[in-house]
């Protein structure tokens, strides 16, 4: 129960409903929204992207990676151990 607990725990929430192009960074990874509307959450094991309606594309700085995540979809980019 302690690991989940703390893996769960949330540091700080963004929600928004953007139109035009915007980009938000939390600790663990950048997203880059076009008109959607979506959550950014700073956790303490990493930082969650959840899409709500339309397309999110999701820099994650541990992986080096951008990921596309979709109306309904969620990405978890995983803190530094």
């Amino acid at each position: 129960r302690g690991a989940r607990s703390a893996q769960g725990r949330i540091i700080r929430r963004l929600r928004a409903r953007a139109r035009g192009r915007y980009r938000t960074s939390g600790r663990h990874s950048a997203a880059t929204v076009r008109g959607t509307t979506f959550t950014v959450e700073d956790r303490c094991g990493g930082t969650l992207t959840r899409v709500q309606s339309g397309v999110v594309r999701v820099r994650d700085f541990r992986r080096r990676r951008t990921v596309t995540v979709r109306a309904g979809k969620s990405y978890l980019a995983r803190a530094r151990r």
